[in-house]
């Protein structure tokens, strides 16, 4: 995800309800932070999608949450490699004083992977972002999309045992510092193939490993029902409604929320659409959050 106004010259950078069992056979090591953390908390769904004309959701279980992108942060003819005015930063953290909302900062342009000097460098920038917003509101829940854990399709899905699954993880524990800015997590799991079970397999371990990250904070997971930019074929295409059912079926067991983005087209904002297949899901799904469980999936399971 990145700022509305930049999406068309670059591609992306990043990559129901079940308390009880999606899946035939989760993974072990996250059956008791389901237990003790996610069954304390009701699931939320979070409006960030940039529709034009959206309705207002009412009486619709559907909160707001505020995105700052780039365009916000920086000014337009910074060096990539600069840090933005802390000036300009506290203001826009007295804005947010009072906001009932979630703020998510979104920053793109400093990689959070690479060797351990830039890896510091770069998470120590985002963190004095993220303190200097804290400092003017400080009541606000603060959060950075898509940083902790890092978004790493290949490396998530090869397993818990495998070299390359560890290594993902040991690049995740590099941005401690970052993540005790965070009051929550929001990893990425946007749907890059149209490959239902390796999505299941991915998914699970971006949520997994958010859990062991984030301790006692919240892990609201960003969907979007659109495949990712980066796929040539599918990108921008609709995400099958029963995948869009899995997707929000997956969170709901393994995540406290989602945070559904998109909207944003080739050419600007697309037009809202109430008969979208994925919304007409999203109403159903939200219809019967914190009171049944859908139906179980019965050909997938944690691989």
């Amino acid at each position: 995800m990145m700022h509305p106004l930049v999406l068309k010259a670059h591609k992306f950078m990043v990559a129901g309800l079940a308390c009880l069992g999606v899946f035939s056979n989760p993974l072990p090591s996250h059956s008791a932070a389901t237990d003790t953390t996610t069954a304390q908390r009701p699931f939320i769904v979070f409006d960030a999608t940039l529709y034009k004309n959206k309705p207002s959701f009412a009486g619709l279980p559907v909160r707001q949450v505020t995105l700052l992108y780039e365009a916000r942060l920086f000014s337009g003819h910074q060096s990539p490699t600069v840090m933005p005015s802390e000036h300009a930063i506290r203001s826009i953290g007295k804005e947010l004083s009072a906001a009932a909302t979630p703020v998510i900062v979104d920053v793109e342009r400093w990689p959070l992977k690479g060797d351990a000097q830039t890896v510091k460098t770069n998470a120590g920038k985002l963190s004095t972002i993220l303190s200097w917003i804290k400092a003017e509101a400080p009541n606000v829940q603060i959060g950075a999309y898509g940083t902790v854990p890092l978004n790493d399709y290949w490396r998530a899905i090869r397993g818990p045992g495998s070299k390359e699954h560890q290594a993902w993880q040991q690049d995740n524990d590099r941005l401690d510092e970052l993540a005790t800015h965070l009051d929550a997590l929001y990893p990425s799991l946007y749907a890059f193939y149209a490959d239902w079970q390796g999505w299941v397999n991915y998914a699970v371990a971006q949520l997994t490993e958010a859990r062991r990250k984030a301790g006692e904070r919240p892990v609201y997971a960003f969907l979007m029902p659109v495949y990712h930019e980066s796929n040539r074929q599918l990108g921008l295409h609709p995400v099958e409604s029963d995948y869009w059912e899995l997707q929000l079926n997956t969170a709901a067991q393994y995540a406290d929320g989602v945070v559904i983005w998109g909207g944003w087209g080739r050419n600007g904002p697309e037009p809202w659409d109430e008969e979208a297949s994925w919304w007409q899901v999203t109403k159903r799904f939200m219809s019967r959050l914190n009171r049944v469980a859908p139906d179980r999936p019965s050909s997938l399971g944690v691989r």
